[in-house]
């Protein structure tokens, strides 16, 4: 029988419950998250799926392994769109063009890089101020089903409407039509946007980081864990940055108590771009 989703009754406990059982049968780290946000996007799942409690969701888990990366997509989705918080790409934009103009290479990691829309606007904005040929950028995420469509750099034409509200806020003076083709309902990157980045799965708990960045955006992903995998995180981003580079977070993470003021100077309040001391 199909239910609503507020006709679901999961506790807490049920929600910790069942990401400590994913993390011994999959190793797959959720216990981390900040449970009314999991449980929220648990129920979501519950609902989608027609399941009537946990109880039944961990039974799929148990006889169906596959499902697994269902959980991991549907727990894990963003919402996002391009040039999203227009005055900190416009800050941004001054930032790496003050500080790595003269650089002979800028690596840059989007960690959380959902279905694509911050890098896309990233490749943009490296064009305008012509560093993307001397980039080399990593985009990562948990959600396979997102990354995907960001590598395909595909997007209803609807959600365009919105991508282009943001960039005239951030370049009045540019055409945002040009960096894309419509075909029916759906515009897709061009090419030399969709190969600025490469990108890999990776949870950003319990994997380990492979190389060092002069750029780490993370901006919207920290709200959703608690606060002690935040300042574990705060720890690799750190250890992952060059000496001087920056670390950017978004407006709707709540990070500014748990920096690291020894580790971290904070260069612009109102981007929340940090440099790593």
């Amino acid at each position: 029988m199909e239910k609503n989703a507020t006709s679901v009754d999961v506790s807490e406990e049920e929600v910790r419950s069942l990401a400590q059982s994913i993390l011994t049968r999959y190793g797959i780290d959720f216990t981390c998250y900040e449970p009314k946000s999991l449980r929220r996007r648990i129920v979501r799942l519950l609902n989608l799926y027609n399941f009537d409690s946990i109880h039944g969701l961990w039974v799929r888990l148990l006889k169906d392994s596959s499902f697994i990366h269902v959980f991991m997509n549907e727990v894990s989705v963003g919402m996002t769109s391009m040039f999203r918080d227009p005055i900190f790409w416009k800050h941004l934009k001054h930032r790496l063009k003050d500080d790595f103009k003269n650089h002979e290479s800028l690596s840059i990691w989007h960690a959380g890089c959902s279905t694509g829309e911050e890098v896309y606007s990233m490749a943009i904005l490296l064009g305008e101020i012509g560093l993307r040929h001397k980039t080399k950028a990593l985009a990562t995420d948990i959600n396979k089903q997102a990354m995907e469509e960001a590598k395909n750099g595909r997007y209803h034409k609807i959600k365009m409407i919105e991508n282009e509200a943001n960039f005239k806020q951030y370049n009045i003076y540019s055409d945002f039509t040009k960096y894309y083709v419509t075909e029916g309902a759906e515009a897709t990157m061009v090419d030399e946007l969709k190969n600025y980045a490469t990108y890999e799965f990776h949870n950003l708990i319990t994997d380990p980081v492979k190389s060092t960045y002069d750029l780490i955006l993370c901006r919207n992903v920290m709200i959703y864990f608690d606060n002690p995998a935040k300042v574990k995180l705060l720890d690799k981003f750190y250890d992952a940055l060059n000496p001087g580079g920056l670390f950017v977070i978004g407006f709707y993470d709540t990070m500014l108590s748990w920096i690291n003021y020894t580790k971290f100077e904070l260069v612009d309040e109102e981007a929340k771009i940090f440099r790593k001391r």
